[in-house]
């Protein structure tokens, strides 16, 4: 009998949704990102070089988190382009977690042409108390 292959250990934080289903590779246009999961947090670094941090707007919104921005194109370079690998322009890379972050709590730093974003996970443990107001019932 035939064994079924296992995916890659954290492959389903690869879920690229610019590619497609279940795709592990980063869209044509997206940055290369890294993702580290520590238990209590995810950290997803980033490639961006040539990008400036005030024209980068990343947004999470329930699982997703969405990155846009855009890369500035080689300029006042002498001499003729022989090849050009970085695409320039505008971009969006878009992944899903695997569970609930905590977006009030993420911080995000840039240096050195890498984005470093740390999501803590939503904490569903921590409890409070819950205040419960008095109803007058006699004035019905």
């Amino acid at each position: 009998m035939r064994q079924r292959r296992r995916p890659p250990p954290f492959s389903f934080l690869l879920h690229d949704l610019d590619a497609g289903e279940g795709a592990a590779s980063p869209s044509l246009t997206g940055p290369p990102v890294d993702i580290v999961d520590d238990g209590k947090a995810w950290r997803l670094v980033f490639e961006i070089p040539g990008s400036i941090p005030s024209r980068l707007d990343l947004e999470i919104t329930g699982r997703i988190v969405v990155l846009r921005g855009e890369r500035r194109a080689t300029e006042g370079e002498p001499g003729q382009f022989i090849r050009v690998e970085r695409v320039p322009g505008p971009f969006e890379r878009a992944l899903e977690l695997p569970d609930d972050p905590d977006p009030d709590r993420t911080k995000a730093s840039f240096s050195d042409g890498l984005l470093t974003v740390t999501i803590p996970r939503l904490n569903r443990e921590s409890s409070r108390t819950i205040p419960i107001r008095r109803t007058d019932t006699s004035k019905r």
